[in-house]
């Protein structure tokens, strides 16, 4: 339940604590006083959306904390996400600034306006003055008659199989139904990933014939150049002096000065070094050379794999370093394009697998919707005598189809029929039922869901608008009693729906010369009899008026 309502600079309201009990509580007070002033402050804090707007004239920020009683589902929805999870209570707090910035927290810690929200649904269910026109929304008798059976796991179930085998129906579809440019796009693709697979440009091949090639066409010249250095270095068979040579006529010389002076000892050890480099310098022109082949039949094959990469690369309009990774691209490509029938056929099977699991679960949530429409319709209609509706007939109707009819909420049609004169045909709600008719049907049915809801506090805001009388009586006792299974909070204008309440609060609003602002207070028996003495009677209370509020409120207690 709702415990306590704290808010701070929201609207009219400058400062207001509200501790409320359990059973049914009523707020009432002068159109325009700020009933709806609270309720739109609780909504904040139960994640509605937030705006700078909502700030008190002159204030900085509006704050808003809502405490509630803790409960079972609540406090697994905190488990699971980590939260604190006190035994007792939870507190959702909203902090909207002048920038229209908002922070929402949840037992201290910060919490998202959707966290908020979802939490809040554990905690609280508003029924709004509008429902009865919300009733004639297509999807809202599903969701009531779900929402009454208890049905929203295995409707979600159902919903979440329809989504697979729907993705699944439009991926078979769009590849069993290629389009003509899709046709063309893989012919090119084949013709290219052929022509690419016939000639096969290697990872490094280009780089590597390039090289082979260079070397081939300068055989002669790399030969020449070649044995003239290796000459130079150790000479030839003719004896000719090298460089290897005189190198070491010039180490035997110094070897013959007698001297170590370290300049003399620095020369014969460079010496020593290059006489060893150049030898080594010969060995190695030496492997070079006898690599080195003049094999021009090598050098046309060559030549024409590299004109056949170049030729190639021009034609796709790429560099030919590229050609390798685009073949494997166009590879992937074409594979992508190119599913097999045995792949189409496993699809076409995986889709009959959904669309049989999915009619078994939409046929087991159509049996549980009509058995639960049976029930729904004979509660709804327990109400109608009290709600002055005679002798109207209320009826649910489930109509089934199949899977092919189906959509993500089962294989039903679910539509309320209403026959509000006997003799007279019946028909659906929004063509047979009069706004008035309309709007009490709503309230039984609000009723009725809100009694099987596991939500501990219930928030009706108006929803008695359009009746009065001994039928604004019969619907403060249906909510009286609600109270007693459930905290009841229900902003009301009819003084026979105030009399049933057991605690009272009136939201009054005040002018001063500088300021306006929103006042609310718990009424005590006598007020409370002046307080419905006004809604009945208007501005001048008589005695006789204030005698008849005064037998209301002891009648209904």
């Amino acid at each position: 339940m709702l415990s306590h309502l704290s808010i701070h600079q929201f609207a009219l309201v400058d400062h207001l604590e509200l501790e409320l009990q359990p059973g049914m509580s009523v707020i009432t007070g002068e159109t325009g006083a700020g009933k709806s002033i609270l309720l739109d402050a609780l909504g904040l804090a139960l994640g509605n959306r937030a705006d700078a707007d909502c700030i008190r004239h002159g204030g900085d920020k509006a704050e808003i904390a809502a405490t509630f009683s803790s409960n079972e589902q609540a406090r697994l929805w905190l488990q699971q996400r980590d939260l604190p999870a006190d035994e007792d209570s939870i507190m959702l707090r909203r902090v909207i600034t002048d920038e229209g910035r908002s922070r929402g927290y949840i037992n201290g810690r910060p919490a998202s306006a959707t966290d908020l929200k979802e939490l809040g649904q554990l905690l609280v269910d508003i029924h709004s003055q509008h429902a009865h026109q919300h009733l004639l929304q297509k999807d809202t008798p599903r969701q009531l008659l779900d929402a009454y059976a208890g049905l929203q796991l295995p409707a979600s179930e159902v919903a979440l199989v329809w989504s697979e085998w729907q993705q699944l129906e439009k991926r078979l579809h769009k590849l069993q139904e290629e389009s003509s440019e899709t046709k063309a796009q893989r012919q090119l693709l084949t013709y290219q990933v052929e022509e690419l697979r016939e000639i096969g440009p290697g990872a490094t091949e280009l780089d590597e014939l390039e090289a082979e090639q260079k070397r081939l066409a300068n055989a002669e010249s790399m030969l020449l150049n070649g044995q003239t250095a290796l000459t130079s270095c150790s000479g030839d068979d003719s004896g000719e002096s090298a460089a290897a040579q005189l190198a070491y006529q010039a180490l035997q010389r110094l070897d013959d000065i007698d001297d170590q002076h370290p300049l003399l000892n620095e020369a014969r050890d460079l010496l020593r070094q290059a006489h060893i480099q150049l030898e080594e310098a010969s060995h190695s022109l030496q492997r070079y050379l006898d690599q080195v082949d003049i094999n021009p039949h090598r050098l046309q094959q060559v030549d024409n794999r590299l004109s056949e990469l170049y030729s190639l690369a021009r034609k796709h309009q790429i560099q030919p370093q590229q050609l390798h990774a685009y073949w494997q691209e166009q590879e992937q490509a074409l594979a992508e394009l190119s599913l097999s029938d045995e792949d189409l056929d496993e699809l076409a099977q995986q889709c009959q697998q959904l669309a049989a699991e999915y009619q078994q679960l939409a046929t087991v949530l159509s049996s549980a919707r009509q058995q639960a429409a049976a029930k729904l319709d004979q509660e709804v209609e327990s109400h109608f005598e009290a709600l002055a509706l005679g002798r109207a007939r209320f009826t649910t109707r489930v109509e089934a189809g199949n899977a092919g009819q189906g959509s993500r909420h089962g294989i039903d049609q679910i539509s309320f029929f209403v026959q509000t004169n006997p003799g007279m045909p019946g028909g659906p709600l929004a063509k047979v039922a009069s706004g008035g008719e309309l709007a009490r049907i709503s309230l039984a049915i609000q009723v009725v869901t809100a009694a099987v809801s596991n939500t501990p506090c219930l928030i009706f805001d108006e929803v008695d608008v359009g009746i009065g009388g001994g039928t604004a009586e019969r619907v403060g006792r249906l909510l009286r009693k609600l109270g007693s299974q459930s905290q009841v909070l229900c902003v009301t204008h009819q003084p026979q729906v105030a009399a049933q309440a057991h605690q009272h609060y009136q939201v009054s609003k005040i002018s001063g010369d500088q300021a306006t602002h929103t006042q609310l207070r718990e009424l005590n028996k006598k007020q409370r009899a002046e307080e419905v003495a006004r809604m009945l009677g208007g501005v001048d209370i008589t005695r006789q008026t204030l005698a008849h509020a005064e037998e209301m409120l002891a009648l209904a207690q």
